[in-house]
């Protein structure tokens, strides 16, 4: 009988174990949902608890900012959606982060990580990845390539602060072609066509102030437009103070 009442206990406990709160809205401006995995979405507010597995959504002329239980913020942008993959916290230390950021524009604080920490926040295009930094990452936004000079739809990576590695994701690793980046970890000499897996193996690590554009045929670094780089998230941001 009491190992019974046990097993019934712990069964009832293992939902709020696996659902454990994974940081809490801290700023809100606008509308903004939370849909649990297979859930509907509820509305947002601050305070709120965000949970592993959570889709984030923001509405139009909203901002968020999300603080995640070490300190770290997160901050999104209008219409931006964002899934919660992966977030395992020690106490005040953060063991792992990974999101996906599926539209808009993610801005982040990473609090230093420690040991074999990882912090990573990916699209459809790209994988940025840092142990303690400051940047912003805009999903889907045409840029005019430094080489090319072509508009094309690429998702870039920004440095405020700090060192971020930046990787093709595996989908456009399999179109992209030629050489690596200046500055790459890996040289591949062209021309020639360069597989997925020496693709995965390229990478490379913006300073503060430098940017990064992912695209089919399109690893360069991007000359951006003042009205990108002075957009209203920007200018949210810049509000909220550091």
């Amino acid at each position: 009988m009491k190992r019974a009442t046990l097993v019934m206990a712990l069964t009832l406990l293992m939902p709020q174990l696996a659902l454990a709160s994974i940081g809490k809205i801290a700023v809100l401006e606008g509308k903004a949902t939370r849909a649990p995995e297979g859930g509907a979405p509820v509305d947002l507010a601050v305070g709120t608890e965000v949970e592993l597995k959570d889709t984030l959504k923001v509405g139009p002329g909203g901002n968020l900012k999300l603080e995640l239980n070490d300190g770290s913020q997160i901050a999104l942008s209008e219409k931006a959606e964002l899934y919660i993959d992966d977030a395992q916290f020690d106490g005040q230390d953060c063991k792992s982060f990974l999101g996906t950021l599926k539209s808009g524009a993610l801005w982040t604080h990473v609090k230093k990580l420690l040991g074999g920490a990882k912090y990573e926040v990916k699209t459809e295009r790209a994988v940025a990845g840092v142990r303690g930094t400051i940047f912003r990452i805009d999903a889907d936004t045409l840029v005019k390539g430094a080489k090319t000079k072509a508009r094309k739809p690429a998702t870039v990576i920004r440095v405020v602060e700090g060192v971020v590695r930046v990787n093709p994701s595996a989908k456009i690793a399999k179109t992209l072609k030629g050489a690596a980046p200046k500055g790459g970890h890996v040289e591949v000499k062209g021309p020639q066509e360069v597989s997925a897996d020496e693709w995965e193996k390229i990478f490379v690590q913006l300073q503060a102030g430098e940017a990064q554009a992912v695209g089919a045929d399109l690893f360069e670094a991007a000359e951006l437009d003042e009205k990108i780089k002075n957009d209203a998230f920007s200018k949210w941001l810049a509000k909220q103070g550091p």
